[in-house]
C-alpha cells in the first residue's frame, strides 16, 4: 500500500506532490497583483508606456478599438490562456490563470471607478522609474510564490515548445517585439522609454527575488561546537557537524555548517560574542535556499 506522502504517479511518471496554498502565500500573490495594477493604471497607461506582454498588447490594441485598456486585457489574456491550452496543453498552473484574470479585472475596476486622464506627474521618466519598481517588485513577489501573470510567459513556453527557446529568452523577444510596436503606435520617444522599461524591469525583478531569498552561509570553528548547534536549534535552525584538523596545530575540531537569515545572523553573533571569543567564522550571503525552513523545492 502506497504511503500518503507518495508522489501521485500518472502515465508511469511520478508527479511532483501539491504545494499547499496557505494564507501567506495568497497574501503575497494579491500583494504582488495590486501592485502591477497600481503600476499599470496610474503610470504605465496614462503615460502611453509599455512593458510588453499582455498589458503592452491591450495597450497598442486601445489605440484603435473602441474598448477601454482594463477589458482589452482581459480579452487578451483569455485569448492567450486559449491559445496556450490548444498549443502546448495545461502547462500553467491554476494560480497563474487566478492572478492573470485578477490584474486583469483589478486594472479594469481601477479604470471604471478611478479614471485617469493625465498621468499623476509630467515628467515622463519618473512615471517610468516608479512604474519599473511597482511593476517589477509585484512580478518578483507573484513569481516568487509559483505563479505569473501570464502574458509573455504563455508565448514563451509556445516558442520554447516548436523552437527550443528558453523561457527567459522567449519573454524578452516577446516583450521586445510588443514594445517595438508600441514605439510604432506611440512615437518614437514612448517607444525608447519603453525599451528602457523593459530592461529595467528585468534587472528589478531579479534583484527582488534575489533579494526575497537570501541567508548567510556561516562555517564555524568553536571550542563549544554542541552547545552551538543546540542554539541553532533554538532559533528553528539546524547545522551539519564534521570532523576537521587545522593545518597549523593539527588539533582535531567539530566544524559547524549552517544557514540562517540576517536576523538570526546577528543574534548568533552577538551568541558567539559571549561564548566564545575566539571563535573563527567564515560567513557568505547565498541566495535560493531549498530545503529545511526554507523554500519548498517543489514551491
Amino acid at each position: 500500500m502506497k504511503s500518503k506522502s507518495q508522489p501521485a504517479v500518472k502515465g508511469g511518471v511520478k508527479q511532483a506532490p501539491r504545494v499547499p496554498l496557505s494564507g501567506r502565500r495568497i497574501l503575497l500573490i494579491v500583494t504582488g497583483v495590486v501592485m502591477i495594477s497600481v503600476a499599470i493604471h496610474f503610470f504605465l497607461l496614462p503615460s502611453q508606456l509599455s512593458f510588453g506582454g499582455a498589458t503592452g498588447m491591450a495597450l497598442i490594441l486601445s489605440r484603435f478599438l473602441p474598448l477601454h485598456t482594463g477589458a482589452l486585457l482581459i480579452i487578451v489574456n483569455a485569448v492567450l490562456f486559449v491559445l496556450g491550452f490548444l498549443v502546448i496543453g495545461n502547462a500553467f498552473g491554476s494560480l497563474t490563470v487566478i492572478a492573470s484574470l485578477g490584474l486583469s479585472g483589478l486594472v479594469w475596476l481601477l479604470e471604471r471607478f478611478i479614471p485617469m486622464t493625465a498621468p499623476l506627474v509630467e515628467d515622463l521618466f519618473l512615471n517610468l522609474v516608479i512604474a519599473v519598481i511597482l511593476y517589477g517588485s509585484g512580478v518578483a513577489i507573484v513569481l516568487n510564490q509559483s505563479a505569473s501573470t501570464g502574458g509573455s510567459d504563455i508565448i514563451a513556453k509556445i516558442l520554447y515548445k516548436f523552437f527550443g527557446l528558453d523561457l527567459g529568452k522567449g519573454c524578452l523577444i516577446t516583450d521586445f517585439i510588443v514594445t517595438l510596436f508600441a514605439g510604432f503606435t506611440f512615437g518614437l520617444e514612448i517607444g525608447l522609454y519603453s525599451l528602457i522599461g523593459v530592461v529595467a524591469n528585468g534587472m528589478i525583478i531579479d534583484k527582488v527575488i534575489d533579494g526575497m531569498n537570501t541567508g548567510k552561509f556561516c562555517v564555524i570553528y568553536t571550542k563549544y561546537p554542541e552547545e552551538v548547534a543546540q542554539f541553532l536549534i533554538g532559533l528553528g535552525r539546524s547545522a551539519t557537524l564534521y570532523e576537521a584538523m587545522g593545518a597549523y596545530s593539527r588539533e582535531e575540531r567539530i566544524v559547524l555548517e549552517t544557514v540562517v537569515s540576517t536576523r538570526d545572523y546577528i543574534r548568533l553573533k552577538n551568541y558567539l560574542r559571549e561564548k566564545d571569543s575566539n571563535v573563527f567564522m567564515v560567513v557568505s550571503n547565498v541566495h535560493n535556499i531549498i530545503g529545511f525552513h526554507w523554500k519548498d523545492i517543489n514551491d
